[in-house]
């Protein structure tokens, strides 16, 4: 019995496997291997091309522009040259500019017709002018203010340039303000005129270094052709016309100064002022100066005078005349000499100013100011028309043969450097200095000290009134 039990047991056991077996889930098939999918090909970004720009023409803002320039050079060499170099610019410049160059005259008629033009508004775009009249100009807005033409990038001065310029010359053209109203074409001098040939014959062996050593030779030359009469009576010493310039060169020469010790107005009424006139009348009373009526520099080549008083840029008007006389005299320049053995000289510039029009024809007037003054330019103007002085170390050095074949002109640039100069941006000078012309006459007609001070207080408070009008 134990044993059927056991097998039964035996076949339950197995039965239940079985079943169990049957109830287990099948295994998860393996899976298939994957076919590679090929992959699509990727396209790399295409760069888009930057669109070419068209290429853009420069503006020139003064193609066509034209500029009217008002100068003083109507007659000789001088004005021969400012046309030669008005039209080598108008056919070589860059920019289509056109200057239309006018000669009007002198300084004073320049003047007169600038100050009617403002009025009128019928301006130029150049002048050429002394700083005073520039300044005048200036203070009513007529002139423009160049220090941004000067400093500009693309039309201004290199740092070389700038570096070349004197700055005597330079800084004339400023105003109290800082504006940079002018600048210089050239400079010069009013200078004295000496025989040396002639002086040395009456005894004299060097130019008058002293205002007693100026008298004795003055008053030789006239004791000489006394003697000598018939055209020559009454000639031999100075020259001496009673102008503005004339009477400061002896002015300076005493140690005068038109302003006061504060600088702040005008005072002529001075002890050197009363000296320089005293010893200019005591010349005239001795009979030692006389007057022409004209230039002189034919009597002087004629040896009517030992001594004229001349700008240095008549030098090749004094060199004419004395070869239309045969005259081979050697002659030079000379500062007045005063009571100490000051020598003085009345320096000014050639300035040229910019008008105050629109901006394409203040920067055109630039310009042609910055061709007209460059050292090549300057250099020829001077040498081959002119006679004027240089106001650059660049200029200088091209005229270094110039300077060497024309001694005189060479002692015409060291004179200059001694001065002094006007204070032509002081208020009011440009009217000032025409007062003071008519004094000067008024002063070389006075009898004695009393009426030369009179004088010398009236001009002090004509010269201040002036002054107050403007201001």
């Amino acid at each position: 019995m134990k044993t059927n039990k056991l097998a039964f047991l035996v076949i339950v056991v197995v039965i239940l496997s079985l079943a169990l077996a049957a109830c287990k889930p099948a295994p998860a098939p393996e899976p298939a291997p994957e076919e590679p999918v090929a992959e699509e090909p990727v396209e790399e970004p295409v760069a888009e091309e930057e669109p070419v720009a068209e290429p853009v023409e420069e503006v020139n803002p003064l193609e066509g522009v034209t500029v009217q320039f008002w100068h003083v050079y109507g007659e000789g060499k001088p004005m021969e040259g400012m046309v030669a170099l008005v039209e080598e610019f108008n056919k070589t410049n860059e920019y289509g500019i056109t200057v239309e160059a006018l000669d009007q005259g002198h300084y004073g008629d320049v003047e007169d017709k600038m100050n009617a033009a403002i009025l009128s508004g019928d301006l130029p775009d150049i002048v050429m002018a002394y700083t005073n009249a520039l300044a005048d100009w200036y203070a009513v807005d007529a002139i423009a203010d160049i220090s941004s033409y000067i400093e500009d990038a693309d039309y201004g001065l290199s740092t070389e340039e700038m570096d070349a310029l004197y700055d005597s010359a330079y800084d004339a053209g400023l105003v109290a303000d800082g504006a940079r109203i002018a600048y210089p074409l050239t400079q010069s001098a009013n200078v004295l005129v000496y025989n040396n040939t002639w002086a040395e014959e009456m005894g004299f062996a060097a130019p008058p270094a002293t205002a007693e050593e100026f008298k004795e030779q003055m008053c030789a030359g006239a004791a000489f052709n006394t003697e000598r009469g018939g055209d020559f009576a009454g000639t031999g010493g100075l020259v001496y016309y009673p102008s503005t310039t004339n009477w400061l060169n002896w002015f300076y020469a005493f140690g005068g100064s038109e302003l006061n010790e504060a600088g702040d107005a005008y005072d002529f009424n001075t002890p050197e002022a009363k000296a320089a006139t005293m010893f200019l009348n005591d010349l005239r009373d001795s009979g030692c100066t006389f007057e022409t009526e004209s230039y002189p520099n034919p009597e002087q080549a004629q040896r009517k005078a030992l001594v004229t008083m001349s700008s240095t840029a008549g030098l090749p008007y004094y060199e004419a005349a004395f070869a239309d006389e045969a005259n081979e005299d050697t002659w030079t320049f000379i500062g007045a000499p005063g009571p100490d053995g000051t020598l003085a000289v009345d320096a000014f510039q050639q300035m040229l100013g910019v008008v105050n029009t629109t901006p394409e024809k203040t920067l055109a007037s630039w310009v042609f100011i910055k061709w007209l003054t460059n050292a090549e330019n300057q250099a020829m103007w001077i040498s081959d028309y002119s006679g004027y002085l240089p106001t650059q170390a660049t200029s200088a050095a091209l005229l270094e043969s110039y300077a060497a074949e024309n001694p005189v002109w060479a002692t015409g640039a060291k004179l200059a450097a001694i001065g002094p100069a006007e204070p032509q941006t002081f208020p009011a000078w440009s009217s000032v200095r025409r007062a003071v012309g008519d004094a000067a006459a008024q002063l070389f007609q006075a009898a004695d000290e009393a009426e030369i001070e009179a004088i010398l207080i009236q001009l002090t408070e004509d010269a201040n009134a002036l002054v107050a009008e403007i201001q």
